[in-house]
């Protein structure tokens, strides 16, 4: 089958079907193309304008309607399968972008399998699902729970008795059926892409000269940037000119460019001060709680009750201590950290069945095999710390690879017969007396080491109550107002930058923003921004209304708007002037170059008539094309190639100079093995056949995708 959704990392949904092992979940995510059928076929729609949108593919605009049913069917199916599920942004986000990616296969791909004939019999699905040579999809959908292995009665009593009884299996059998043939078809086509692939032998023995060729040459040029002529200039027409013969190059999407403020709405001190209060007036109420799980839920903590003893390791370091210290039924805190504040009750205190202890370390790694080496530097080491040289924080600061980097060495609490640390180290660190330095072997190195803590047994059952500190809606209005104050004061007199100035706000820029690639640096989710920037009504100047993103404000102004294609002589002037210029030396450079060849018969007799030198490429091929000064210049270097042996070419206008190459003889070369020169280009030709196929087919398509005008 098509594995064209397996080559990336696997997303969220690969996981959750991961984790089931259950059919109907793999046939969940499938369901878009049963609904596809009919959606493609029929193309009906409630909506007719282009206002309804969420993009184009191969020409045909694709509807709201059309683009969110097929999403919904595919999301309510996952739902359907698996009761409780929690559909997150992140997940949804995934689901959408696979309900649009099966509407670009339908409009296509798939129409490319149907202009081919490609089809499945009938006879195929039955092999390929009861008979000799069930496909893998099946066979690990098919599993016998003890053996783990493939059964084949569990598939047929499936298939006999189950969806009979079952009409939610039936219809879950019938999509999977769906996309399983869609999957042969694309297995098919591709097939059919590749086995077009064949490399000649003339192929093989050119590829096989330009890979390992290499030439022996001079070149005497006369570079731009070392005869620069002032008198020289470029007009905008010289800039449109030159653009239009390059038309390729330059050729850009529609784009736009705005100014805008950020407004980060944060809290306020008196809005920490209410939290702390909340915090604080809470503390008696909880101290004489009955039931802690009860009052943490009615209180509306971020963190749920798990009612799970917790051993050392388990809580930040900055509040660890006196959590540990504290006795049943106590309340500690309340804590601030990274905008949220903390109770926590000791709900009950027990005892591990393993010892824990808080160490530090110091990594030497071993050189080959040279472990006294290394213990050598650690006892040097320890001499400078006991002495006050240096200090143990400083020296796994800039020694250690691990987490302890970052923290001085500090690895927290460790339990005994975890695996974050090397056994032998842990194993000292638990005998070891509080604060003594001790020096250990383990497989990974040598460790100076230091324990930290005493060694702990206790455990303690925690109830967290907490909450995130929000911005008042007194603190919230500040913010709004401020925004309002930009929106309204940008006039003729009062520019966007000076009014963000009076509201003390940082004006920011952002240039070349197209509906294809929406991104703004400093706004994390540019849809919102980029639904009003590309609206049809937006002009030149025009300021946005106050854009809500996820509690912050966003107010822009539009500062330029381009049409699709080539930019103006302005937009240009940065990008090509300098081109230009090149091009203008040039012409003067060449007819001087050409007078100096005509009574210059070496490459030596050429450098010294015009003031210049030789420059030698010993060894030029096509896999390195940096020349000596002039860097890359393709004209140049490709020009090597085609003079023969002791002769030399015209006079080559390149990009950084105008120049004349001298071949002086080929180097010789291994030819190496055609025919398995053949067969690997070949090899490599088919394994990027199927990209290859599939981004040319939607390049063809010219597919816009628009989703953004509806979802954020």
């Amino acid at each position: 089958m098509s594995d064209k959704y397996n080559k990336e990392e696997p997303s969220l949904l690969q996981k959750i079907q991961d984790k089931t092992g259950c059919l109907f979940l793999v046939i969940g995510v499938a369901m878009l193309a049963f609904v596809l059928t009919d959606l493609v076929g029929s193309g009906s729609s409630i909506f007719g304008s282009n206002q309804s949108s969420v993009g184009s593919i191969a020409g045909e605009s694709i509807s709201y309607e059309e683009y969110n049913n097929s999403y919904e069917a595919m999301k309510q199916q996952v739902l359907q399968n698996n009761p409780g599920f929690q559909m997150t942004d992140e997940i949804a986000q995934q689901y959408k972008d696979q309900a649009w990616n099966l509407l670009v296969d339908a409009k296509t791909i798939n129409k490319e399998h149907e202009k081919l004939g490609i089809a499945i019999s009938p006879a195929e699905l039955t092999d390929l699902t009861i008979g000799k040579n069930t496909h893998t999809q099946i066979r690990r959908s098919f599993l016998n729970q003890e053996t783990q292995q493939f059964d084949k009665q569990r598939l047929i009593r499936f298939l006999k008795e189950e969806i009979h009884n079952d009409e939610k299996a039936k219809q879950s059998w019938e999509t999977f059926q769906e996309q399983f043939t869609a999957g042969l078809k694309a297995e098919k086509y591709n097939n059919l892409i590749a086995g077009s692939f064949y490399t000649t032998e003339l192929d093989a023995r050119v590829e096989n000269k330009e890979n390992r060729q290499t030439i022996n040459a001079n070149i005497v040029s006369l570079i731009y940037a070392q005869n620069l002529d002032s008198s020289i200039t470029v007009t905008d027409s010289d800039i449109m000119s030159y653009v239009n013969r390059n038309k390729s190059k330059y050729e850009k999407d529609a784009s736009r460019d705005i100014e805008f403020v950020r407004l980060r709405v944060v809290p306020s001190s008196k809005d920490s001060a209410k939290m702390l209060s909340w915090a604080g007036d809470l503390i008696e109420g909880f101290t004489n709680s009955k039931d802690d799980s009860a009052f943490v839920s009615n209180n509306i903590s971020e963190t749920y009750y798990n009612g799970r003893f917790l051993v050392r390791g388990s809580f930040s370091p900055s509040i660890e201590t006196r959590i540990f210290a504290a006795d049943k039924g106590q309340v500690v805190g309340p804590f601030e950290e990274n905008g949220v504040y903390s109770l926590f009750k000791i709900s009950d205190i027990g005892t591990d069945s393993l010892r824990s202890v808080q160490g530090s370390h110091i990594f030497f790694s071993v050189a080959g095999n040279d472990t006294a080496k290394a213990e050598a530097d650690a006892k040097e080491v320890l001499a400078k710390i006991r002495s006050g040289e240096t200090t143990f924080e400083l020296e796994a600061s800039s020694r250690n690879f691990d987490a302890t980097r970052s923290t001085g060495g500090d690895m927290g609490f460790v339990r005994e017969e975890s695996r974050a640390y090397p056994p032998r180290l842990v194993k000292r660190l638990l005998s070891s007396s509080q604060g003594n330095y001790f020096i250990a072997r383990s497989n990974r190195g040598i460790h100076l080491a230091k324990t930290t803590s005493s060694v702990s047994k206790k455990t303690v059952k925690v109830a967290i109550l907490d909450r995130l500190i929000f911005p008042s809606t007194e603190t919230d209005d500040r913010y709004y107002k401020s925004a309002g104050a930009l929106v309204t004061g940008v006039n003729s007199e009062t520019s966007f930058e000076d009014m963000a100035e009076n509201e003390h706000l940082t004006k920011r820029v952002a240039n070349n923003i197209t509906e294809e690639s929406r991104t703004i640096p400093g706004i994390p989710n540019s849809s919102k921004v980029a639904r009003w920037l590309f609206d049809g009504n937006t002009s030149k100047g025009d300021i946005s209304s106050i854009i809500d993103l996820d509690g912050d404000y966003i107010v822009a102004r539009v500062t330029e708007i381009r049409e699709e294609g080539l930019p103006s002589a302005e937009d240009l002037r940065t990008e090509v002037e300098t081109l230009v210029k090149n091009e203008k030396l040039a012409e003067k450079l060449a007819p001087k170059m050409e007078s100096a060849l005509a009574n210059a018969n070496s490459a030596e007799e050429l450098a010294k008539e015009l003031g210049t030198i030789v420059s030698a490429v010993p060894a030029a091929s096509f896999a390195g094309t940096s020349l000596p000064y002039l860097g890359q210049d393709l004209k140049i270097s490709g020009t090597i190639f085609g003079v023969p042996t002791g002769s030399h070419s015209k006079v080559i206008t390149g990009k950084s100079a105008v120049a004349v190459v001298y071949v002086n003889n080929e180097n010789t070369y291994d030819a190496g093995n055609l025919e398995e020169d053949k067969k690997n280009l070949t090899s490599e030709a088919k394994r990027s056949a199927q990209n290859v196929a599939t981004e040319a087919l939607k390049k063809k398509a010219d597919i816009k995708d628009q989703r953004y005008r509806f979802y954020d």
